[in-house]
């Protein structure tokens, strides 16, 4: 009885974590690639879908995959994944007041950050003297 649970527990573990299949197309796959490399992993840092090897990036592979197997357009994919993520999905997301920060708060920390070495150092030289 234990062999039956362990080979059942087996093949439901290895079901879950079976490798990802390629569309049979390979214009279509050229596509799925395409747009893997547009779309940003929710759980990483700057990094793609394509890159990632996160659970939650293998999903999206599928997602996108299952989509474009449907005949939707990168736009229809992009779109629905907007819709459910968000913009932030995206590693390059439309400057728009609601991603505003996404674009700026780079810049913004950067030059704050440049600011307060160049006072920290002029009032350095100061105290210097």
């Amino acid at each position: 009885m234990r062999l039956v649970i362990l080979l059942v527990a087996a093949l439901i573990l290895g079901a879950a974590t079976a490798p990802e299949q390629p569309l049979d197309d390979p214009s279509l796959e050229a596509r799925a690639l395409d747009l893997f490399k547009e779309l940003r992993c929710p759980t990483c840092i700057a990094q793609s879908i394509h890159d990632s090897n996160a659970d939650i990036a293998g999903d999206l592979r599928i997602i996108v995959r299952e989509q474009i197997a449907q005949g939707k357009t990168n736009a229809q994919i992009r779109d629905f994944l907007v819709a459910r993520y968000g913009d932030v999905i995206l590693l390059r997301p439309p400057v728009k007041q609601s991603t505003i920060a996404l674009w700026l708060g780079p810049w913004i920390i950067f030059l704050v950050g440049g600011l307060i070495v160049f006072l920290t150092m002029r009032r350095h030289r100061a105290n210097s003297d």
